[in-house]
């Protein structure tokens, strides 16, 4: 990719991702590794019907970073487009994103993306100034992955608590209908 218009290749990465609103219903200790969780995630999903489907199995590496009690009926960003993984024998069916201050081990500072409570499950994000994003069904081939890898090394949180898109110097807050996504209180660090 020379510069054929590599931005344009570039913007649609982050229009390819998924990232939805959802709700954690439940949050727990994985029954085989000390370093994740399980958790059950209302993604809005529905079948074609329109009925509500089955909340999500998320397993995520946030043991002993975020208590379980702040995990349950919190609304946060999660991205339910990646192929699903086995973790520990559990399959992972979505993502939590989360910002970390970049410290080691258990000095490391976890906070969950946070999106405003009357925001429905379900609903896809947007980045700001940005055409409205129309995810792939599912990013499972290697080329498709790295779609992923691409757009994640580009998010940071900035030095307003707000999540963010940061690519070719342009800088895009991501918005759901009722405002920002925001962490509680980490400043300018990766997500």
């Amino acid at each position: 990719n020379k510069n054929t218009g590599g931005n344009a290749a570039v913007l649609d990465d982050a229009r390819r991702v998924a990232l939805r609103a959802g709700t954690i219903l439940e949050a727990g200790p994985h029954p085989e590794a000390n370093s994740l969780i399980l958790c059950k995630l209302d993604c809005g999903d529905v079948n074609e019907a329109g009925e509500p489907e089955e909340p999500r199995t998320v397993v995520a590496g946030l043991a002993g970073k975020i208590p379980f009690d702040e995990l349950v009926n919190r609304k946060v960003v999660c991205i339910t487009n990646l192929k699903p993984a086995r973790m520990r024998g559990i399959e992972s069916t979505a993502m939590l994103l989360a910002a970390s201050d970049g410290q080691e081990g258990d000095d490391e500072v976890v906070q969950l993306l946070d999106v405003p409570d009357s925001v429905p499950n379900g609903e896809l994000l947007s980045f700001e100034n940005m055409e409205p994003c129309e995810p792939d069904a599912m990013l499972k081939s290697k080329g498709a992955l790295k779609v992923w890898d691409r757009v994640k090394a580009k998010l940071r949180v900035n030095d307003e608590g707000e999540a963010t898109y940061q690519n070719d110097g342009t800088v895009r807050k991501i918005m759901t209908s009722a405002g920002p996504v925001m962490v509680t209180s980490l400043k300018d660090c990766i997500i």
